[in-house]
């Protein structure tokens, strides 16, 4: 499967490597530690990580794009809006995007 070392969740996949193990390596993603980076010929092209892990870096960074995005992605998974801090929705529909 993907380029991995024992000490580090992060693995270097291509792109033929995604399509074909992509039902494994999506559960693979719902790990918090889990990094995947995908190359297309060889040059790295996309970070990929789990839906839950990334809404938790979305969280830490409180910009109105990390913050909309945080919003969308907790209404996904099922979250409750009123578990998201006032400021956060605040800054999630702010339309000047400050």
């Amino acid at each position: 499967m993907a380029d991995k070392s024992a000490d580090s969740p992060v693995r270097i996949i291509g792109s033929r490597e995604l399509h074909q193990n992509l039902p494994a390596i999506l559960r693979e993603l719902e790990r918090s530690d889990v990094r995947y980076v995908l190359t297309v010929h060889g040059k790295p092209r996309a970070v990929l990580i789990g839906a839950e892990p990334f809404l938790e870096l979305t969280q830490q960074h409180k910009g109105p794009s990390e913050a909309l995005v945080g919003l969308q992605l907790s209404a996904l998974l099922g979250g409750e809006l009123s578990a998201m801090p006032l400021d956060d929705l605040e800054k999630a529909l702010d339309s000047k995007g400050k």
